[in-house]
């Protein structure tokens, strides 16, 4: 709290995972008089209005400094209690696997509890402050979420709301006596069924922004009725459509139907909000989709054919005088440090039969079918690269991400589609296990808004938001390359490494460079004479690694002058690093 500002590797972890784990914000003294209290009471809720001597420490935590500090941040100054506090016990664990079906998601969108930021600006409409009373270790049961859900732009698939498939996205929440959990209430959660050694206590309390219309509260002119006289001779829609909030006849809202030429009020109060999404479960499988957008990667299990597999490490074997060994790209990490990453290129291009796995892998139906949902018709990609790290191989710090946005290499969802304009593809010849090393990325970093922290970055710090997927030879990974934090971890297995990438760009921008980014190639005489400040804009599309690496124009002293700085890492060969011109 000496900061005015969350950090930001709290802002970071908030913005991905939907929730933050504020560690020993309560000392034990603090606990013991809450639980004392609470053995005393043996009930689990109204401890707000409980008698004088009892009350008291529930109420301090409505207040407590450091929650406050953060709900000014996260839920905006003005922010409410919603919901009155209660204690979340084993008996809210039910027997089933997931316990009762999971609440929470952001899809279709809930306005009240909606998780909003833009320049900057973060509101989240409806918090959930839960305290720590008892340890919850890892395998404990109780209390589990989805982490990302708080974005979430694909509804839920039944079979994970229900429990039947938890699709290896439910997380245990670990908490310590003490510990004070921040979780946006559209995370999807629920119950497993409590297994630890003591009780299962968590303090829950509600808290909305200030302008959030969302429950009623308990006093007697809730019940009320609040319409003057007049109002009563309104039809039952005129009604309807002013009410006035906070009672309990309004709490839901009426629903009204309409057809544009009559309407009338539903006899249910459930919300109706009409859109134009329609799925289509023939082209698109929705759990896939779910985990794409939520994640920002997507593994699709034995595509290759065994044959395939086979030829694929026969060519690697038979032509390993041919591979290179690339830099070293731990980037002064400690966790990720180690020898070059051997790298074989030009599969494509070796002698027959060799060459036939890798051309394969390029159209295969299972890519193109997934990469016409993921970014539209129109995509290209350039060779195939075997990344063949052996033990002691350097990992590559995390990189990339969807802050600052680059749109050449973004990703957007709107109106059911995913607009994903770089992916790449890595096609598994040998299992990768947990401990061995490999691909890592940090699922939901394709829609953050703060920038990595250094930490993450490094993998020094992971803040426990890296994941690390496994695979079976012939497995295949999807991810956005650009859009996600992601990178490698060092290669630790005795068993080397062996996986065929392929970047695919969509339609719509050029990450190649290539000769028409050349004025000459694209123009002709056109550009005959012209100035460098004229052919910066003469040229055709070429790759921008954010801002810094294609000519751009500045105004300096109100004249137009070319920059020519390369403020990025990589650039096309085709683009130039000075005054052409003069040259020609």
């Amino acid at each position: 709290m000496d900061d005015d500002r969350m950090t930001n590797e709290e802002n970071y972890a908030f913005d991905v995972a939907g929730y933050l784990v504020l560690k020993g914000v309560l000392k034990p003294a603090e606990v013991d008089a809450l639980n004392t209290v609470l053995d005393d009471a043996k009930e689990t809720s109204g401890m707000l209005a409980w008698p004088e001597g009892r009350r008291e420490p529930f109420r301090d935590l409505l207040v407590h400094p450091l929650l406050v500090w953060y709900l000014n941040q996260v839920c905006g100054v003005g922010f409410r209690l919603e919901h009155l506090p209660r204690l979340l016990t084993n008996a809210d664990s039910a027997d089933t696997p997931f316990g009762e079906p999971l609440t929470g998601g952001d899809e279709p969108r809930d306005q009240s509890r909606a998780y909003f930021h833009q320049n900057q600006v973060r509101q989240c409409q409806f918090v959930r402050a839960i305290w720590a009373l008892e340890d919850v270790g890892p395998d404990d049961g109780g209390l589990f979420v989805v982490p990302c859900t708080h974005k979430e732009n694909v509804e839920t698939p039944e079979d994970l709301r229900n429990g039947i498939d938890d699709m290896g996205l439910v997380k245990q929440v670990v908490l310590e006596k003490g510990d004070l959990l921040i979780l946006s209430d559209t995370v999807l959660r629920g119950f497993r069924p409590w297994t630890g050694q003591g009780k299962m206590r968590l303090l829950d309390y509600g808290f909305a922004a200030r302008g959030v219309i969302h429950s009623t509260g308990t006093g007697e002119m809730v019940d009320s009725d609040p319409y003057p006289e007049w109002k009563r001779e309104l039809s039952e829609e005129g009604r309807a459509a002013t009410y006035v909030p906070g009672y309990a006849h309004a709490t839901p809202p009426p629903t009204i139907l309409g057809d544009g030429t009559s309407n009338r009020v539903a006899d249910h109060r459930d919300l109706y909000h009409p859109g134009i999404y329609k799925l289509d479960p023939g082209n698109i499988d929705l759990k896939e989709f779910y985990f794409w957008d939520l994640n920002g990667y997507l593994v699709i299990r034995n595509i290759m054919s065994r044959d395939d597999i086979e030829l694929a490490n026969e060519a690697i074997d038979r032509f390993s005088d041919r591979i290179v060994v690339g830099d070293e790209l731990s980037r002064g990490s400690k966790s990720l440090a180690g020898t070059g990453r051997p790298l074989l290129g030009a599969l494509m291009e070796l002698p027959k039969p060799y060459c036939e796995p890798f051309r394969r892998m390029v159209g295969h139906p299972a890519i193109t079918h997934r990469l016409t949902w993921m970014g539209g018709s129109g995509f290209r990609c350039g060779g195939p690269t075997a990344f063949l790290s052996v033990k002691g191989s350097t990992g590559h710090a995390l990189h990339d991400s969807n802050e600052p946005l680059n749109p050449s290499r973004s990703y957007v969802f709107k109106n059911g589609r995913s607009y994903c304009e770089a992916v790449t593809i890595a096609w598994q010849l040998r299992d990768v296990d947990e401990d061995d090393g490999g691909f890592a990325c940090v699922p939901g970093s394709h829609k953050a808004q703060y920038p990595i922290p250094p930490g993450v970055r490094s993998c020094d710090d992971h803040m426990d938001l890296v994941a690390h997927p496994t695979f079976k030879a012939g497995d295949v990974l999807f991810f956005m390359d650009g859009a996600l934090t992601h990178g490698a971890l060092a290669w630790q297995s005795d068993v080397g490494r062996r996986g065929i990438l392929i970047k695919y760009s969509a339609r719509n921008f050029n990450r190649s460079g290539g000769d028409m980014c050349h004025p000459e190639n694209r123009w002709g005489p056109e550009i005959e004479g012209m100035t460098d400040e004229q052919l910066s804009i003469m040229r055709g599309p070429d790759r921008d690694n954010r801002r810094g690496n294609v000519p751009r124009l500045d105004i300096v002293d109100g004249e137009v002058r070319v920059n020519y700085d390369r403020a990025g890492g990589l650039y096309s060969t085709a683009t130039p690093d000075g005054p052409v011109a003069k040259d020609r």
